[in-house]
């Protein structure tokens, strides 16, 4: 009988636990931060997010925050949060 060997990818750091932020209750007036993952279509998506967000749902600001690559880190982060009160990961495809 062949042999599986499965590996199971899984971080050995301790890493605490910690509590969600609170979801907003509207988007009203809100900045929305879009991190676009760098693969095909996901600016098309995004622009077409923006405008329901604006016209539908009261958003004050939309910015896109787009990657290089989609398998490397995002090193604007942290400016990112600071300039958003929501965030939205999404990919394209």
């Amino acid at each position: 009988m062949t042999e599986i060997r499965v590996q199971i990818p899984v971080d050995v750091r301790d890493v605490p636990s910690m509590d969600l932020p609170q979801r907003p209750h509207s988007l009203k007036g809100l900045r929305v931060g879009l991190l676009d993952n760098g693969k095909e279509f996901t600016d098309v998506v995004y622009e077409g997010l923006a405008e329901v967000l604006k016209r539908d749902y009261g958003v004050a600001e939309v910015k896109v925050w787009p990657k290089v690559f989609p398998a490397k880190a995002a090193p604007f982060i942290a400016d990112m949060v600071s300039a958003s009160d929501v965030a939205i990961s999404g990919i394209g495809h």
